[in-house]
């Protein structure tokens, strides 16, 4: 277990999953840390981010941002009770109210609610109530932030050990295309049979965080576009001062998130790339050609567990064999979550990995 905390001026980056999807704690020195999405353990139910603060004995007040990158299940589930525990948190979202969102603000009946993601919605209902709950600070702000294209978060520059987080995303065409989608559900709802789709991917919020002279880029699920969206509108309005060594790999490794020229001019060099498995969809994430992929760009690639199906645990043979014939393809896609822990000192040269049971390099043969 990863039980001994960082030092005051260790910068670090924790991802865990699969809880579906993935969940990451960043400490960016001086016992200051944020939290980027949530995800749930399948086998125990806790939340492994708030787990692993709890024993590495760092108090919930030490969180300043609690980060919902987007609106998808394998993200979001959880965050609410992980914004409530760290009571002196900011809740960061994108300013692209998906439908889940608008309809949490407002009052709305049941044959609307049932149009809607049901986790999603009541993820962003919590939310709500605790960022209402809290009332406003004494200059009269709520802790509610939103997100976008080169708004910093975090930033300290007095201090010995310099730190900033910035939103690289989403761009202004994103949250316009999301407007557009909400309004024209909300324009004819009731000759609908489900509201429009717009995919949350297409807003996530991918984060640059710098300590010291270190950067490390967190993808969130990023996607390339569309047009003046995703990853090629971060790469034509942000140009860093140094590139990033470390890398959480956006959207559990699949093409449609990966963009050649991220790193090519976003990352130094073979860089630690982080990612967590997606075990959800018809084809698994990292696939056999996202590994190939990855690995070719660098040799320091770890995956917080394989990407392939766990062993089903007693439990989940004992419901197959009761269910005789009519069991096919009883499995268990998740499993118990993983950590890789990436840490960096001012003095080192390079990131130090430690890997839970279930984590893994990507790269092994």
């Amino acid at each position: 277990m990863l039980t001994d905390p960082p030092a005051e001026d260790e910068f670090e980056v924790s991802i865990f999953g699969p809880g579906k999807g993935e969940s990451i704690v960043v400490h960016l020195g001086q016992n200051e840390w944020i939290i980027v999405d949530s995800c749930i353990d399948q086998v125990d139910g806790s939340n492994p981010a708030l787990r692993y603060l709890e024993q590495l004995g760092v108090d919930s007040s030490s969180v300043l941002l609690v980060v919902a990158t987007h609106a998808h299940d394998d993200h979001f589930a959880g965050i609410a009770e992980v914004f409530r525990v760290c009571e002196r948190s900011s809740f960061v979202c994108s300013p692209a109210v998906v439908s889940e969102e608008f309809y949490a603000l407002t009052e709305i009946d049941e044959e609307l609610e049932r149009l809607m993601r049901a986790s999603a919605l009541s993820e962003y209902r919590k939310v709500i109530q605790h960022v209402e709950d809290r009332g406003r600070s004494a200059i009269g702000l709520k802790s509610m932030v939103r997100a976008s294209n080169g708004k910093t978060l975090v930033k300290r520059r007095q201090s010995d050990l310099p730190m900033t987080v910035t939103a690289l995303s989403p761009s202004d065409e994103a949250v316009t295309r999301a407007l557009k989608s909400l309004a024209r559900g909300a324009a004819s709802i009731g000759e609908r049979l489900r509201l429009p789709a717009h995919d949350p991917n297409e807003l996530a919020i991918a984060l640059w965080v710098e300590v010291g002279e270190c950067a490390a880029l967190l993808g969130a699920d990023l996607l390339k576009g569309p047009a003046g969206c995703g990853w090629g509108a971060v790469l034509a309005e942000f140009t860093p001062d140094f590139p990033a060594s470390l890398h959480k790999v956006p959207h559990h490794g699949s093409p449609n998130a990966h963009h050649d020229e991220v790193w090519a001019t976003l990352l130094e060099g073979a860089p630690v790339a982080l990612l967590a498995p997606y075990r959800g969809g018809r084809t698994y994430r990292p696939a056999q050609a996202d590994r190939e992929r990855i690995c070719g760009l660098t040799d320091k690639a770890f995956v917080t567990a394989s990407p392939d199906l766990p062993k089903p645990r007693r439990a989940v043979k004992t419901t197959a064999a009761a269910l005789g014939p009519l069991a096919m393809r009883v499995h268990e896609p998740w499993g118990r979550s993983g950590q890789i822990r990436a840490r960096r000192s001012p003095d080192d040269r390079a990131w130090r990995i430690d890997l839970s049971e279930t984590a893994r390099p990507l790269c092994s043969p």
